[in-house]
């Protein structure tokens, strides 16, 4: 449904050549063109149709005499919110054209596309009572002194040196495959249980299969450790690799087992001759994650909620979000 500018309910009314509007599949075209204006390079149309798939609308935008400005997109995430099933929204793709970055103030078309998404989509009562995403430090300030953003976390960088040690006899390590969706429904069944007290998403075989296995651009490698004797499933690590090194992209298991399952990564990195592995994590997870050998660093991106529309208290969510990169929709 078309949002007449004059109606809208930010502070500043809207330019009148200024159309705030939805974004559905008919507007891809147009929506590649930004992409590519604002960031100087191309979506892949294929990925582009692969994070928003089935949504229409897909997001806000805003159009200035007709040409197609700003777009601020979300796609639904099934999360454990402190231990009970619930959704949120995870921000991106976030596109302002060149000409009109002069204008992030209440009267820009950043603050009217996401001002015009929050509003139907977030806080109490509506679709979403959480929203999530990670921009840079820089950006989350921005979205903070317009009032639209409060920083509730922070992401560091866990780096390891490669492992040339077996981590452990007790363990069988195999690539994982479309017949072990048991074994990691199991594992995540554990891991939520052990977070209840945090916000995580959700991690099931659906999730990891669509996610990972599924993903049209980038090749993961999925693999699923347990134990020798009984087969019991103990973690499945999503890792993927680079030039010089290995990401670890995601981790499916309980946090107490985070420790042997990095020396597995670790030892993947040594197997693949890369001098070292990686993973991102939420700031208050970051030195378990390092389990005493790990080197953490900032990154300078924030976690942010929203703070445009009555909901939960921010107060409430600092430092209660579990998040690797595997939770963004850019790695």
């Amino acid at each position: 449904m078309t949002i007449n500018p004059k109606q809208h309910k930010g502070n500043a009314p809207a330019p009148i050549n200024w159309l705030v509007d939805w974004a559905h599949p008919s507007d891809e075209i147009e929506l590649m063109a930004l992409f590519r204006s604002a960031f100087g390079q191309d979506m892949p149309p294929r990925l582009w149709r692969w994070k928003y798939a089935g949504l229409d609308p897909s997001g806000a935008l805003v159009r200035r005499d007709g040409r197609l400005v700003a777009f601020y997109g979300g796609t639904p995430r099934d999360i454990s919110l402190f231990g009970r099933p619930a959704r949120a929204v995870q921000i991106g793709d976030i596109m302002v054209h060149p000409d009109e970055r002069g204008i992030l103030t209440r009267k820009g078309a950043f603050f009217l596309a996401a001002t015009t998404f929050l509003e139907r989509y977030v806080g109490d009562g509506k679709a979403f009572p959480l929203a999530f995403g990670f921009p840079s430090n820089r950006h989350n300030q921005l979205g903070e002194r317009l009032g639209l953003y409060a920083k509730v976390g922070e992401i560091m960088r866990v780096t390891w040196p490669a492992l040339k040690a077996w981590p452990s006899p007790m363990l069988r390590i195999r690539p994982l495959d479309t017949g072990m969706g048991a074994a990691v429904d199991r594992l995540w069944a554990e891991m939520a249980a052990a977070l209840s007290h945090q916000i995580v998403g959700v991690r099931d075989f659906n999730y990891l299969r669509r996610r990972y296995l599924e993903h049209p651009t980038i090749s993961y490698r999925v693999f699923l450790a347990s134990s020798r004797l009984a087969s019991t499933p103990f973690g499945v690590m999503v890792v993927r690799e680079l030039d010089d090194e290995i990401e670890l992209v995601d981790i499916i298991a309980p946090p107490q087992r985070l420790a042997v399952l990095v020396k597995i990564v670790r030892r993947l990195a040594w197997n693949l001759d890369k001098p070292q592995a990686y993973a991102w994590i939420s700031s208050q997870h970051a030195a378990l994650l390092a389990a005493g050998s790990g080197v953490i660093s900032p990154m300078e991106i924030s976690v942010p909620t929203c703070a445009w529309t009555q909901g939960t208290a921010p107060g409430e969510l600092y430092d209660r979000w579990w998040l690797m990169s595997g939770d963004t929709d850019f790695h």
